[in-house]
């Protein structure tokens, strides 16, 4: 019998234990953490995200692990990180998926999503958690995704891969994402957030040389896509295919 080729073997392995963690009934693995690093510094207020470690994560392994975060949307807002469990990455987590990144899904207190702050709380979980610099992949949904856009935006050199549900970032955001590997995804019937700026947005940044795509949902609106986009564990392999290419080797 012909061995099949490596990349197949791998792709298979994924898809397999993606699938077949799913179906474990242990409890919630998501833990509560306050950060150090603050949300709004003159109020004192620090992030607060939801944290997922891999069962064998090691704090001293040789190999770093990938770092996945996942910015919500509007409805998620507040200090119940408890919320934040309601769709996307967390609901799937929470039901103990062998999830193969260190995963960070901080809840936003009110108002957008700010870069800055953001920033420093990257700096925070990269001085904190063995984590790969060159592997820290992001995503986000509606008001999320509008704020994962702002974040890759200010910092493209920090990330290695970039995906976005429901929502498209400022038009003048294509220059700074050119070198960035994006995955979009949109219902076609979403009248909460059209899609055409999000199309707009993907063709601008490849018109400039990027690698973007993104994909339609005909008869997705703006809350039915989230579950099919962050259930295919082909997303989950695609990122951890990608890596940041260092910026003096560009």
């Amino acid at each position: 019998m012909k061995a099949l080729p490596q990349p197949l073997l791998r792709s298979a392995f994924f898809v397999f234990s993606f699938l077949a963690t799913a179906w474990s009934s242990a409890g919630d693995l998501l833990e509560g953490v306050t950060a150090g690093s603050f949300y709004d510094v003159e109020k004192e207020v620090p992030w607060r995200y939801l944290l997922y470690l891999p069962a064998d994560y090691d704090v001293d392994r040789e190999e770093a692990w990938p770092l996945f975060i996942w910015l919500h949307g509007r409805s998620l807002r507040g200090t119940d990180l408890e919320r934040v469990k309601r769709y996307g990455p967390p609901s799937i987590l929470k039901k103990k998926v062998d999830f193969p990144f260190v995963t960070v899904c901080p809840q936003l207190p009110d108002g957008g999503w700010p870069p800055k702050a953001l920033g420093r709380l990257l700096d925070e979980l990269l001085a904190d958690y063995n984590v790969d610099f060159d592997r820290v992949y992001l995503s986000g949904t509606s008001l999320g995704a509008m704020g994962a856009w702002s974040f890759a935006a200010a910092y493209p050199e920090r990330f290695a891969a970039l995906a976005t549900v429901c929502a498209h970032g400022p038009l003048s955001s294509a220059d700074r994402l050119t070198e960035l590997p994006i995955r979009a995804f949109h219902g076609a019937k979403d009248k909460i957030v059209p899609m055409g700026p999000h199309q707009q947005l993907i063709d601008a940044i490849n018109d400039k040389g990027g690698n973007a795509t993104i994909k339609i949902f005909p008869d997705g609106d703006h809350g039915s896509v989230i579950g099919p986009v962050y259930n295919d564990p082909e997303l989950y392999e695609w990122f951890a295919s990608q890596r940041r290419i260092p910026q003096e080797s560009k």
